[in-house]
């Protein structure tokens, strides 16, 4: 498994990362040993990126996948991240609340450090912001109070690098990955709406407005997230038993039902160049864009962290294939 810096901070992440939300379910509802048994084997395969956060199944993604670290004795092969997120009440005092949840998060995980602390919440310009949920945090307050609850963390070693999650206005994004202090960002990036790479292919969703390309700029290190659509990508609407149920739309585009029609129009691509799949299409998209550090994949199974780390090893697809995807976008 190839390792790639995460931008400037000295840190080596695996260009598949282990997702642990609860699009996949695997960390959230799974049967402890088939979480035990992925792990490992992810491990074993070469991924040293995994992906946690205190929202996902209400805390039990991080206690499991603590539980399983230090089941595996693996706390020192692997690099994780995990999140803090605001309500408007925690907003009040949010220094106080970036040091509550972390303390949260090291008790759930059962360790002393967390490598990758980032914020949960859409960024919006303003008091209020265009993307669907209702939790946006104005980027005056991200870069203020935020900011500093974080840093503060991160300078009593509780934390070692600070980073954000890429949802909410396109400008706010753009500010906060010319910010020095914020050293990763998650970025929704897939091959139905590639616009975070290639501005203006949106798929008739949000312009992300070629965010990689600002962090890449600014030594931001690119962790990629929903690369396959939330699982749209396979162009059938069946999922998993215990794969979540799929919300709104991140980026204020088609319903989940809209991106299965969407993914359609790409197998044409997929069966030209004898992929297994659409998701096979889409991680291989993903990681061929230029300045994405890990792309994120959940998991419902084993079969499933299988199949991505044989599309890993696969690498990157053809210039003139990531250029028909980007074309099908604008």
């Amino acid at each position: 498994m190839k390792q790639r810096d995460l931008g400037s901070t000295g840190l080596q992440v695996s260009v598949l990362g282990f997702g642990s939300g609860a699009g996949g379910g695997l960390m959230t509802k799974g049967e402890p040993a088939d979480q035990v048994r992925a792990v490992a084997r992810a491990m074993e395969a070469g991924i040293t990126y995994f992906d946690t956060a205190a929202a996902y199944g209400q805390g039990h993604s991080e206690e499991n996948l603590g539980r399983v670290l230090g089941e595996l004795k693996a706390w020192d092969k692997i690099v994780l991240g995990t999140k803090v997120r605001f309500n408007e009440v925690d907003r009040k005092e949010p220094v106080a609340w970036v040091r509550k949840s972390v303390e949260g998060s090291l008790k759930r995980l059962k360790h002393d450090r967390i490598d990758l602390l980032q914020l949960h919440n859409p960024v919006c310009n303003g008091a209020k912001g265009s993307s669907p949920t209702e939790d946006d945090v104005p980027v005056a307050e991200v870069l203020a109070g935020v900011a500093e609850g974080m840093q503060q963390v991160q300078k009593e070693g509780l934390v070692g690098h600070l980073g954000y999650t890429g949802l909410g206005d396109t400008e706010a994004l753009h500010a906060i990955a010319r910010d020095t202090r914020f050293k990763s960002v998650q970025v929704y990036f897939n091959a139905l709406n590639p616009s975070a790479g290639y501005a203006g292919a949106t798929g008739a969703s949000q312009d992300y407005d070629g965010l990689i390309d600002t962090c890449a700029a600014s030594g931001v290190g690119v962790l990629a997230f929903r690369v396959l659509a939330n699982g749209a990508l396979v162009a059938r609407a069946d999922r998993h038993p215990i794969a979540g149920i799929p919300n709104a739309p991140l980026d204020g585009g088609p319903t989940y039902e809209g991106h299965v029609e969407g993914a359609r129009a790409l197998m044409p691509i997929v069966d030209e160049l004898g992929l297994e799949s659409g998701l096979e299409l889409g991680f291989r998209f993903a990681l061929s864009k230029e300045g994405v550090s890990s792309v994120l994949v959940g998991f419902s199974d084993l079969g499933q962290l299988e199949d991505a780390i044989r599309w890993a090893e696969r690498g990157p697809l053809p210039a003139s294939t990531m250029d028909r995807i980007v074309a099908l976008a604008r």
